[in-house]
């Protein structure tokens, strides 16, 4: 859709979504007949528009509904997930998914695809009927308006971003494999030497100083304004530096003593709703000024035979992190308690094995990083090139590069 009183290329027309595209009719009940692929909703890859498996719909009880190859599918249950698929055969899916038909003469399946993907569709499929379980309602999104191109510079728009979805996937895939590396270094060069006699097994609370922190998010008068690095500063990312935008809080002059920040500390979650989800670490790579470690956090400073980066990389494990699971106590709310950091241990080799450990596991971990925001990258080029060839802004003709 274009925006308002902006018009059209010459050759483009403004259509309704029902002038172009219904929805497929047709049950498909159980049977003993031959197999039948079937998609159900969690086959639908949201945000990315990829079908990511199926199975037999001979195995299942529920009603389907029929497509054939070429629809434009999409998860009306929950419609903001954004759940999308266009396969290429003929089968059954949930009844939670729209089968859209392209009228082909007047719009080409890929390009009905990317088409519902914009913002404008969205947006109408999000006016759902239900509050718990929300979903799309055909009476609001039969009337959303889609620009429409001919048909071979349909075609031409839908091969440019189908490049796109390619570069996508391509780096998703390469993604998985680099984190199967990293968790293959991780185990031959941390979790396999657990047995290594040259190594010493040693308590957390003897391996660095153990500092909880009682920082809370307050902005008293009376106090110091402060930096404040939150639960989810630690939670969401790696490591600690002053990329990440945190909270202005105030706090009394021992605590800024006693609770600041300095390079080399590792940070982690000390409770969560559950025993697996504690002792997230991560890495302060900077000391900041006025910085302090919040209240649900641990700051686990590196004695004179630890490396702090070499400990980050033992917190996560497989022993470790199960030692985290059994030692923590609690039944609504899990926590670490002080004797907790007495019992769980890490196998720590010399420090100049530590730092050459550490050294190829950052070096891993960097390029998953780098592969992510590259991964980003494409993914919000994509978008931009959506809002803008889906509008006619940008031309891209058949055998030609885009004109912008």
């Amino acid at each position: 859709m274009t925006a308002k009183n902006e018009p059209l290329p010459e050759g483009w027309r403004e259509v309704k979504l029902k002038e172009v595209a219904n929805l497929r009719n047709g049950k498909y009940q159980p049977s003993d007949s031959l197999p039948v692929r079937c998609i159900e909703l969690e086959h639908l890859e949201k945000n990315s528009g990829r079908i990511i498996g199926e199975i037999d719909a001979g195995t299942q009880n529920s009603t389907k509904n029929i497509f054939k190859a070429g629809d434009v599918l999409f998860g009306k249950l929950r419609p903001y997930l954004r759940k999308f698929g266009l396969p290429k055969f003929n089968g059954v899916c949930s009844s939670e998914i729209w089968a859209f038909v392209s009228n082909t003469d007047l719009i080409t399946n890929k390009y009905l695809f990317y088409s519902l993907q914009t913002g404008c569709f969205i947006n109408s499929a999000c006016k759902t009927t239900g509050t718990k379980m929300p979903r799309a309602d055909w009476n609001f999104v039969q009337n959303v308006p889609v620009a429409l191109p001919p048909l071979s510079e349909q075609k031409a728009i839908a091969s440019l971003l189908e490049k796109w979805d390619t570069a996508i996937e391509k780096t998703e895939a390469l993604i998985e494999a680099k984190e199967k590396r990293f968790k293959w270094l991780l185990k031959i060069l941390i979790s396999d030497q657990q047995d290594n006699p040259e190594w010493r097994q040693v308590k957390l609370a003897d391996a660095c100083e153990v500092i909880v922190s009682p920082v809370d998010k307050k902005t008293v008068d009376e106090e110091l304004p402060v930096k404040l690095c939150n639960y989810t500063d630690v939670y969401y990312n790696n490591a600690i530096d002053s990329k990440i935008n945190f909270m202005a809080a105030t706090a009394k002059p021992r605590e800024i003593e006693k609770f600041s920040i300095i390079t080399d500390d590792v940070i982690i979650t000390k409770d969560s709703e559950t025993p697996d989800d504690i002792g997230v670490p991560a890495y302060v790579k900077e000391t900041i000024d006025d910085l302090l470690c919040g209240y649900h956090l641990t700051i686990l400073r590196p004695r004179k035979q630890t490396i702090g980066k070499y400990m980050c990389y033992a917190l996560i494990s497989p022993r470790v992190k199960y030692d985290f699971y059994r030692f923590a106590n609690g039944i609504t709310r899990f926590g670490l308690t002080k004797e907790s950091y007495q019992k769980i241990k890490i196998a720590l080799p010399l420090l100049t094995e530590q730092k050459r450990i550490a050294n190829i596991l950052d070096t891993a971990e960097k390029e998953v990083e780098f592969l992510n925001q590259l991964a980003e990258q494409y993914r919000t080029q994509k978008r931009g090139l959506m809002q803008k060839l889906l509008t006619g802004k940008w031309r891209v003709k058949p055998n030609t590069k885009a004109e912008v």
